[in-house]
This record gives C-alpha cells, sequence and structure tokens, in this order.
C-alpha cells in the first residue's frame, strides 16, 4: 500500500507540472502590449520591401522574426535584424519608438539603410549590454545620452560614415564596456580621446580605425591612466606617429591583436615594442618604419600573423626574418612586401614550421625560386611578385607540391623553363606569372592543373597555337588572363571547355577571323576582353544571351561589322558596367542601350540622328565616346539627366546646329569633345561645369565673342581649343584665367566584382589633337602635361592681355591666323615652360620684348607676318629658329635674318669691304708673322726627320727608345691590373 500511495502522490504531481507547463507555453508568446505597439511604431518608419519583416503581425509578438522575449515576464528582451544579405537590408530611419522597449537588453540593426540621427532617448535603456548599430547611413553627432547606459558592454557603431562625436567624454561613464567600434566615425575634433579611452577601466576590445585621429602630445601620456589592459586594439587608418608607441605597449601587456597599420609612424620600432609577449596578430604595415626588425621581437614567441608591408625596413632580409625565430612554431602569415631591403638572394624560412602565407613582394629579391622552397609541405601561399628573379627550380624526383598560390609577375623570368617547372605543381589553384619575359610555347601539361582557378599571363611573349588538349581538364578555371602573348586560339566549333569562367583578357591574341563560337557556352562572364583579337566578323545573335552578368565588354581595334541589335533586353546589367566597341567596322543606327557606366563607340560607322539618342541613354553614364563615326543632324536638349557624366567625346561627326544649352548642367563634366563638326551659333554659359579641364570646340562654325566666364568660373581648364571657328571681338576672356594644373589626372574606371573587391579592368586615357609645335599630334597619357590654349584661325582682335602672362604652365599659346594688334606683353619670359607660341597671321607691332630670351624650352616659334620690328634678342632658342619664323616681318632684324641691324656692319664685315685696321687689333700679326711661322715649321719638321732620313744609327737608337718606352708602359699597367685584382680578391 505505500508503494501504492507513493505512485499516487507521483501521478497527481506530474498532473499539476504538466498543467503548469501547459499554462506558461500558452501565455509564453503573448507579449507584453506596450512592447507590442512599440515594435509595430518602429516598423512602420521603415520602408519596407515585399519580403520584408513578413513574420510581424499578429499580437504574438515574441514569435516574430528578431525578436526575443523574457520566459516570466513576456517584455522584448531582445532585437536582432542583422540581414542576411543585402537584398533584406531595411531602410528607413530609426524610430524613437525604440526607447519604449525599456527591458532590451540587446539591439542588432546593423548593415542596413537606416538613416537620420540615433535617437536621444537611446540613453534611457538602462538595461541595454548590446548595442550594434554599425554600417547604416546614420548622420549627426552621436548623442552623448548614451553616457546613461551604465550597463553597456558592447558598443559597435563602426562604417556610419557621416557621424561624428568631438568630445568622447561620454565615454567614460560606461564603467562595463568591454567591447567599442566607433571604425570610421569622425573623431577628427575629438582631441580628448586618449585620455576618454584610458578611463575605461573594463574595457578589452577597441577598435577605432578610420577614424581621423590625431597625433597625441607625448607630455600627456604619462599622465593618462593607464590601468587598461586591451586584448585587442585596432588604430590603423589614421595619422597617429610614433608618439602613440608607448600609451600602445602600456596598455598592451596581454594584448593578442594589434593593428597600428596606415597611420605616420616613422622611427625605429621600439625596443619594448616586443614587451607585448603574448601578441598574436601584429600589423604595422602601410607606415613609415625604418631600420630593421629589432632583436627584442624575439621574445614574441606567439605570434602567428604579422604585417609589416609598406614601409622603409632595412637590411638583409635574411637577418630580418631571423628576429621572429621564436615564433618558428606558430608564425602562420608573414608580409615583409614593399620594403627597400638589400639586394639578395630569397631567405631560409624551412624553420618555421607553421608558416603557410608568405609574401616578399618588391622586397630586392634577386636570383632563382630553389625548390628549397616549393618542397615546404607547410607553406601553400607565395608572393614573390616585383622583384628580380630569373629563373626557378622544381622539379626533384617524386615530390607532390602542396603549394596552391603562386605569384611570380614582374619579374625578370624568360624562355621556356619557368612556365614548364611551374606546370609540375599540382596542386596551384592561383598562377600569377604576368609581366615577364616568358617566351616559346603555351605547355601541354598546364592542361594537367586540375585545380587552377586563376591563370594570369599577361605582357609576355609566349607563341603557340592552343588547342583543347591545353584546356582539357583545367575545370575549376574562372580567370584566364593571357593579354599582350602572340598566343592563337584554334579551338572546334563544337568545343564545350570544361570549366566556366568568370574572367578572360585575351586581348592582342589571335581569336578570328571568325567570332569565337566556344565562347557561347561561357555563360557566367562578368569579364570579357577580346579586343585586337582579329576578329572580322558579325556578332552572332547567341552573344547577346551570353551573360546576365557581364559588367565589362572590350572587343576594340578588330574589324567587327554588322549592325548592333536592335534591343539589349536580354541583358540584365548592372550600373557599373563598361562596353567599348571602338575602332570596327559596326554600321547601322544607334539602338537603346542598357544602364551602363561607361560606352565608347568611336571610330566605327554609325549613320543618322542623334536627335533623340541621348533619351535613351543611362543618368548614371559617366563616360560617353562617339567621336569618329558617321552621325548627323542636331543634338536634344536632354542632357541634364546625366549628373555622373564626365567625358563626353562626339567630335568628328557630322553634327550641326546649337550645342544645347542642357550640357552646361553638367556639374561633373571634366572633358568635353565637340570639335569637327558643323555646329554653329554661340557656346553656350558652362559656368556650373566647374570641374571642366578640357573644351575642344575647334573646327565647327560657332561665333560671338569669347564668354567672359572662361576666365572667372572655369579655374581647373588645362585646354582650351577654339580654333577655325568665326570668334570675334577681344581676347579679354583670358585675362581672368588662372594657371592651370601641373598635371591632370588620367580618367579611368574601375568596377567591383567578386565579394566587393575592387579592380582595373581598363582604362581611359582623355585624347585630343592639339596643334602644337606647327603640327597636329595627338596627345594621350601626357595630356595632362599640355597645358593649352588654341584659339587661332578665328576673328579676334584687340590687344594681347599683360595678364596672360601669369599663366605660368601653359606649354601651348596658339593666338594665329587673328586680327589682334599691339604689342607682345613684355612680360612673356615668365611663362618659362612655353614649348610652343604661335602668333603668326596678325597685326602685332613694336619691338620683341627681351623677356623672350628666359623661354629656354622653347622649341618652336611662329611671329611671321606681323608688323614686328627691332633687333631679334639674343638667346640660344631665338637665332636657332629657321629665318621663316619671322618672315613677313619688314623692321626686324639680326641674327638669323640676313638684314642687319644698325651698329652691327663692323663685326659682320662682307668680303667686298675695305679693310679698316681697328685700334684695339693684336699688332703683332702682320704679314712677316706669317712669313716667320711658315720658315720655322719648316726648319723644325726638317731639322728632325732630315736628320733621321739621312743618318741611320740615330734613326735606330730614335725608334729602339720608343719601343722601350712601349714595352715599360705594357708591364707597369700589367702589374698594376693584377695587383687589383689581388686586392679586391682579397675584399671579398
Amino acid at each position: 500500500m505505500p508503494y501504492c500511495g507513493f505512485n499516487f502522490l507521483l501521478y497527481v504531481v506530474t498532473i499539476l507540472c504538466m498543467n503548469l507547463l501547459c499554462a506558461e507555453s500558452f501565455h509564453m508568446n503573448k507579449c507584453v502590449e506596450t512592447d507590442l505597439q512599440a515594435l509595430l511604431k518602429f516598423k512602420n518608419a521603415l520602408i519596407l520591401g515585399r519580403n520584408d519583416l513578413t513574420s510581424w503581425k499578429g499580437e504574438e509578438c515574441c514569435k516574430w522574426e528578431g525578436i526575443s522575449c523574457d520566459n516570466f515576464t513576456h517584455h522584448v528582451i531582445g532585437l536582432n535584424l542583422g540581414p542576411i544579405n543585402y537584398t533584406k537590408a531595411l531602410r528607413g530611419k530609426l524610430d524613437s519608438s525604440i526607447c519604449e522597449l525599456q527591458h532590451l537588453i540587446f539591439l542588432e540593426l546593423s548593415y542596413h539603410y537606416l538613416e537620420g540621427k540615433i535617437p536621444h532617448c537611446m540613453g534611457s535603456l538602462g538595461q541595454l549590454k548590446e548595442l550594434k548599430l554599425s554600417g547604416n547611413k546614420f548622420v549627426s553627432v552621436i548623442p552623448s545620452s548614451l553616457r546613461n547606459l551604465s550597463s553597456l558592454q558592447t558598443l559597435d557603431i563602426s562604417y556610419n560614415y557621416f557621424m561624428f562625436s568631438n568630445d568622447l567624454e561620454w565615454l567614460s561613464h560606461l564603467s562595463n564596456l568591454r567591447y567599442l567600434d566607433l571604425s570610421y566615425v569622425n573623431l577628427t575634433l575629438a582631441v580628448d580621446w586618449l585620455s576618454s579611452i584610458s578611463k575605461i577601466h573594463s574595457l578589452s576590445e577597441l577598435h577605432l580605425y578610420g577614424c581621423g585621429l590625431h597625433q597625441v602630445t607625448p607630455k600627456s601620456i604619462p599622465h593618462l591612466n593607464t590601468s587598461i589592459f586591451l586584448k585587442s586594439l585596432n588604430l590603423g587608418g589614421n595619422s597617429l606617429n610614433s608618439s602613440i608607441l608607448p600609451w600602445v605597449i602600456n596598455v598592451g601587456k596581454v594584448l593578442t591583436n594589434l593593428d597600428l597599420s596606415f597611420n605616420s609612424l616613422q622611427q625605429i620600432i621600439p625596443y619594448d615594442f616586443a614587451s607585448m609577449a603574448f601578441l598574436q596578430y601584429l600589423d604595422l604595415s602601410d607606415n613609415e618604419l625604418h631600420g630593421n626588425i629589432p632583436k627584442s621581437f624575439r621574445s614574441m614567441c606567439q605570434l602567428k600573423e604579422l604585417r609589416m608591408h609598406s614601409n622603409k625596413l632595412s637590411g638583409k632580409l635574411n637577418d630580418n626574418i631571423q628576429q621572429l625565430c621564436s615564433a618558428k612554431n606558430g608564425l602562420g602569415r608573414l608580409d615583409l612586401s614593399d620594403n627597400p631591403f638589400e639586394r639578395g638572394s630569397l631567405p631560409d624560412v624551412s624553420y618555421f614550421s607553421s608558416l603557410d602565407t608568405l609574401s616578399l613582394r618588391n622586397t630586392n629579391v634577386v636570383g632563382i625560386l630553389p625548390k628549397s622552397y616549393v618542397h615546404l609541405s607547410f607553406l601553400t601561399n607565395l608572393d614573390l611578385s616585383h622583384n628580380h628573379l630569373n629563373g626557378v627550380d622544381i622539379f626533384d624526383g617524386e615530390f607532390l607540391s602542396t603549394m596552391t598560390t603562386l605569384d611570380l609577375s614582374f619579374n625578370q623570368l624568360s624562355g621556356s623553363m619557368p612556365l614548364l617547372e611551374i606546370t609540375k605543381l599540382a596542386s596551384l589553384e592561383l598562377l600569377d606569372l604576368s609581366h615577364n619575359q616568358l617566351s616559346g610555347p603555351f605547355p601541354h601539361t598546364m592542361g594537367e592543373l586540375s585545380s587552377l582557378s586563376e591563370l594570369l599571363l599577361t605582357s609576355n611573349k609566349l607563341n603557340d597555337v592552343i588547342n583543347e588538349v591545353h584546356l582539357s581538364n583545367l575545370s575549376e578555371l574562372t580567370i584566364l588572363d593571357v593579354n599582350q602573348n602572340s598566343l592563337s586560339f584554334k579551338l572546334s566549333s563544337d568545343w564545350v571547355a570544361p570549366f566556366k569562367l568568370e574572367t578572360l583578357y585575351a586581348s592582342s591574341c589571335t581569336l578570328g577571323p571568325k567570332f569565337p563560337s566556344w565562347l557561347k557556352h561561357q555563360g557566367e562572364l562578368m569579364i570579357l576582353d577580346i579586343s585586337n583579337c582579329g576578329i572580322s566578323d558579325s556578332f552572332p545573335k547567341w552573344f547577346w544571351n551570353l551573360s546576365s552578368s557581364l559588367q565589362y565588354l572590350n572587343v576594340s581595334h578588330n574589324q567587327l561589322n554588322g549592325p548592333l541589335p536592335k534591343s539589349f533586353t536580354s541583358m540584365k546589367v548592372k550600373f557599373e558596367n563598361v562596353w567599348d566597341f571602338s575602332f570596327n567596322n559596326l554600321n547601322g543606327s544607334l539602338p537603346p542601350f542598357p544602364e551602363l557606366y561607361a560606352l565608347f563607340l568611336s571610330s566605327n560607322m554609325f549613320t543618322e540622328s542623334l536627335s533623340s539618342f541621348c533619351t535613351s541613354l543611362s543618368m548614371v553614364l559617366t563616360y560617353l565616346d562617339l567621336s569618329s563615326n558617321l552621325l548627323e543632324g542636331q543634338l536634344s536638349n536632354c542632357w541634364k539627366k546625366f549628373e555622373m557624366l564626365q567625358v563626353l567625346n562626339l567630335a568628328k561627326n557630322k553634327l550641326s546646329g546649337k550645342i544645347p544649352s542642357s550640357i552646361g548642367s553638367l556639374r561633373h563634366i571634366e572633358s568635353i569633345h565637340l570639335n569637327n563638326n558643323n555646329f554653329s551659333g554661340e557656346i553656350p554659359p558652362l559656368t556650373l561645369c566647374s570641374s571642366l579641364a578640357l573644351i575642344d570646340l575647334g573646327d565647327n562654325n560657332l561665333q560671338g565673342i569669347l564668354p567672359m566666364w572662361i576666365g572667372s568660373h572655369l579655374h581647373q581648364l588645362i585646354v582650351l581649343r577654339l580654333r577655325a571657328n568665326k570668334f570675334q571681338g577681344d581676347i579679354i576672356a583670358l585675362s581672368n584665367l588662372n594657371s592651370p594644373r601641373k598635371s591632370f589626372h588620367y580618367i579611368s574606371y574601375t568596377i567591383g566584382f567578386r565579394n566587393n573587391e575592387v579592380y582595373e579592368v581598363g582604362s581611359f586615357n582623355d585624347k585630343e589633337i592639339l596643334a602644337l609645335k606647327g603640327s597636329n599630334r595627338e596627345y594621350g597619357k601626357n595630356l595632362g602635361l599640355m597645358a593649352t590654349i588654341d584659339l587661332s584661325s578665328n576673328h579676334l582682335t584687340g590687344v594681347i592681355p599683360q595678364s596672360i602672362t601669369k599663366l605660368v604652365v601653359l606649354v601651348d599659346l596658339n593666338l594665329s591666323g587673328n586680327h589682334l594688334t599691339g604689342l607682345i606683353p613684355k612680360n612673356i619670359g615668365h611663362m618659362e615652360m612655353l614649348e610652343s607660341l604661335d602668333l603668326s597671321r596678325n597685326h602685332l607691332s613694336g619691338k620683341m620684348p627681351t623677356s623672350f630670351s628666359n623661354l629656354t624650352f622653347l622649341s618652336y616659334m611662329n611671329l611671321s607676318f606681323n608688323n614686328l620690328e627691332g633687333k631679334i634678342p639674343l638667346s640660344t632658342q631665338l637665332q636657332s629658329f629657321d629665318p621663316s619664323t619671322y618672315v613677313g616681318n619688314s623692321g626686324l632684324c639680326g641674327s638669323p635674318l640676313m638684314n642687319l641691324c644698325p651698329g652691327d656692319v663692323v663685326s659682320s664685315t662682307t668680303s667686298h669691304d675695305k679693310y679698316i685696321p681697328n685700334e684695339d687689333e693684336d699688332k703683332l700679326i702682320t704679314f712677316g708673322f706669317y712669313v716667320t711661322l711658315v720658315l720655322g715649321f719648316i726648319i723644325g719638321f726638317w731639322g728632325v726627320c732630315g736628320t733621321l732620313v739621312i743618318k741611320t744609327s740615330w734613326r735606330h737608337v730614335y725608334f729602339q727608345f720608343f719601343k722601350n718606352m712601349n714595352d715599360w708602359i705594357h708591364v707597369t699597367l700589367a702589374v698594376f691590373i693584377n695587383k687589383f685584382k689581388n686586392n679586391f680578391q682579397v675584399q671579398d
């Protein structure tokens, strides 16, 4: 019976517990009404997409996505909406209703598109322990009310690029803070940052990367409370100098991770730096540290990763690496790239048993890549690029290498053997041998690298025919770069590659004459460059369905013919797309293009009108080049929408009518080429185009006076070319021109792909035909150095303003073929950079200024057909010019002209003038002097030579003397050379 009673009691207790659990589970998901309403207000302040927060409905908010509730009070204690991907990123503002969740313990809203200010009331969330708002678009100052979050342990507001704080004193009140990340928050004016941080005694992890931190005052460091002991410190990307190091060393007694990269550390590395004996990760890259790695680094036995690239470290590379020997069992990554070490062979790293990544790029390494390196079983990633290696020695029996990444680009490898040897590394996934001097065939063994995903061979001298065998087993290949080689692809039309390329660079190889049909199956291409590949075919229909992710397309410099498709609706392009069809034989009308970043169609045969063309272009268009086609008609006044446009080139077409006024709305425009067309009327106002560096409206039918805004508003102007138009009036507009910059940045474009990495996939160098030094020349890369004004062949009148001589970096000035009058500016010699000056065919008068002699760089000048007079100033340049430089100026005289100036007669006597002795002439040089000179020579010469001819014994003695002298010189010189060689060998 007792046993039965016990069972009955146990049964009752079990039933009661189950009832309690059921009741609890019934109410568990029923959140507090005030919290529910606060969450709904928060949701209503957001701009939601169709799939955003779809679970946020009903009354059981504890079941909603990202919501956590207390199991007993049912208050919301957690809001975690960190996005899994960008497609679920929230937009809108962070509503102050979030502050009504007074029991909130953790709040995670990182990496959304939240805008506006962080609510000031956030400081009222007294129970909050974690606040993560990184990666949003918040603006304004960090609210100082956050000082009231006394329970806060984690604060992350990083990557809010428009936030700032001028005073970090509020941080010192967060006594429980352990993790702080304010990276990329502007702290430029927060001069107290170091003292405020030093007062957070609980802090163990600090990230202030890219905050614009100022240098600290060395005197203030000893007075700071340094009782904090950080485990992780990131101060990279600032402007801190070496004065911060004592503080870092003081707080780093238990530091495991330290990042001081991208600062201004300039001294040698302090000896006591190694007192941070627990360091595992150390990044000192991109500073100005010099000297050697100190011996004290031998105490860093726990070091696992060391980055010191881009400094000024010196000495022998091997000696520096030996200072890390105590970490030989743990060091896994070492980067000493871009340091000016002494020239020498590769250092010994065999004792680092855990080293898997080694980067010694640009460290003056010479010699060969020895087999000992690739035989290191632990080394998988090796970067020796930008050095002086001239060979490799890899093969050694049946050894199987584990190396997956090998970068030997920008070295001096030559011949065919290096590539053949490297293909024996069967585990390679990335191989970069670009920019060497490799020649010979493309080895068949390359096709055996079945793990290879990236093969980069650009800018070599490989010469071979690529067939299916070379590529047969490269099933993992995603990037193939064989640019600038002499390779010819001969692949059957029905061949299906075993790989799916994302990037193909084959510029200057041979893929034609037919369009390469094997590309038909490469549906994942993002970058395709088959420019200058000898293709003389039309685009196949399948090409426009090739890839929905194609970002960069370059088919320029071929002989492609036929029209472009009428639409590109099948291609899903992105705003950063770049298409280059230039230098082909494409014809027909221009179709509506998709959203493109850059479009190059120059040097083709496109026809028809452009009247409606710009209406079909994307508003994000940045570069547009339609030059050298057969386009005609007028331009529509629709350019205002292209707010991002930087380069507009419509030169060398048959366009007519007025230049649209909407071009003056292009605030970011840097270069306008409308030359060699039939435009008429006046230049529209370009006062809003303050970034303009180049204007070429030459060879049109434009008229009117030169607008004053050229000098008053275009402060970045480098090239002004208005030649061969019908402009009238004076050139007083040039009076306000600023001296142009000495250089003009070259326009280039980059696109991002693969995990947001940025790769330069091409460059657009602005080009211009300049009438420089008497002939038309095209300037591309050097255009930024060609500060030019060309107003030739117009109807300009008036004088040349004196203020033009303030343009001291002007290289080319051409005012020829006008009706200018008056004098040449007397200070023209101040323009010392002038290389070309053409003032011909005007009505200039007066004398040539003497300051002309200061123009030492002047290599071309034309002053012909003016009314100049007087003597040509003396200088090396002016007298070296051809007389045609001055023709048509009847009043000019002096060298190099034949007509002499008054006072030059005596020094330039002609052959028929009567000789008039000068009182200053030397009286010794008379007729008797010449007679005596001749007699002395005859007597002296024959007195010696005649005696040697007649007297045989004297002749033998004479020549024996010279023979002995020759022997003595020869023996003495040989003895001296031997002594020098012996001394040199002893020193070695």
